[in-house]
């Protein structure tokens, strides 16, 4: 096996340049079917303030846009205020908190409260996301694999314990389907090595697939409570 460095190609080492990061996440907060590139920052020691460079204690986060092309685009301060805010990160997870269908991430700050940051606006696209049980494997179906197919959008995603830095993701495989309002196809490969096929997906539904029992449950998205 082969490893190419792509971290200045794909436009990564540039924007990262000068931060000290620490808890990132590869997640599509659009529900484009791509996933994006966050990170959280923040620097070891607070006595970087009182140099003269432009090393600061309280960095920003970084947000990257998957431009499909295997390049990344930096839009950290198109974003909105919150991702600029200075803060000393460390941790980052992420999630569908409030089950309505969007990734939310939780970023730990070493000073301060931990920040819950929401994605608003946007196209309204489709999504679907399963929670897979195991039976002959793990009960949490960890390492467990769903490879899902809309139109031409193929996507894999996997059941992962942990994340980032100290920090475990949601285990629900979510997908971004983009204009795909059904997946025509989810192929779930456990652990133990047995696979079952899905067919016909309704999109924006949460989806309970048991291993050797198919789909057990199925429900559509719960009502988002009024954020401040």
């Amino acid at each position: 096996m082969n490893f190419n460095d792509v971290s200045i190609a794909s436009g990564i080492a540039r924007g990262t340049q000068g931060y000290v990061g620490w808890g990132d996440a590869l997640v599509d907060f659009s529900n484009d079917g791509w996933q994006d590139l966050f990170l959280v920052n923040g620097h070891v020691y607070p006595q970087v303030d009182s140099t003269h460079t432009s090393t600061r204690y309280l960095e920003p986060k970084l947000l990257f846009l998957n431009q499909r092309d295997g390049t990344f685009k930096n839009v950290s301060r198109r974003v909105g205020p919150a991702l600029e805010k200075p803060q000393v990160s460390r941790g980052v997870a992420v999630g569908d908190l409030f089950n309505d269908g969007r990734m939310e991430a939780v970023v730990e700050n070493l000073k301060g409260e931990p920040m819950i940051l929401r994605p608003e606006g946007g196209p309204p696209n489709h999504w679907i996301s399963f929670q897979l049980e195991g039976v002959k494997c793990n009960r949490l179906a960890l390492n467990a694999r769903v490879r899902a197919t809309a139109g031409d959008l193929v996507q894999l995603g996997e059941v992962q314990s942990g994340g980032s830095y100290l920090s475990q993701n949601d285990l629900r495989i979510h997908f971004g389907l983009g204009n795909h309002a059904r997946v025509d196809q989810a192929e779930v490969l456990w652990p133990d090595g047995t696979k079952e096929t899905l067919t016909n997906l309704a999109a924006d539904r949460f989806y309970v697939v048991r291993q050797g029992m198919g789909i057990v449950s199925s429900k559509p998205p719960e009502h988002v409570p009024n954020l401040p």
